[in-house]
């Protein structure tokens, strides 16, 4: 079985959403049960910010579904998107 880096990009329920804050808790509670990878706060657009997070996890079906839904149930974060998903192992 071999490893993914799969890149999300979340975005806050609003603009007065604290990414930074959303930032430290996924990475709390994701680190329990995933390796993490890099994790930055990025512009999209006309000064809308998104934060995008790797996640490292095994390739097995439906994985990246249910870290998905993890993330989405954060509190504070409106959508989640699988950015980019790399075969690394």
């Amino acid at each position: 079985m071999g490893k993914v880096a799969v890149s999300f990009k979340v975005m806050p329920l609003d603009e007065s959403k604290d990414l930074s804050s959303i930032e430290k808790g996924l990475k709390e509670d994701l680190s329990k049960s995933y390796a993490l990878g890099r994790s930055s706060i990025e512009e999209l657009a006309y000064g809308i910010k998104v934060l995008k997070v790797i996640v490292i996890m095994g390739d097995e079906g439906g994985l990246v579904d249910n870290v998905e839904q993890k993330i989405r149930s954060f509190p504070n974060v409106g959508e989640v998107e699988v950015d980019e998903v790399s075969l690394i192992s």
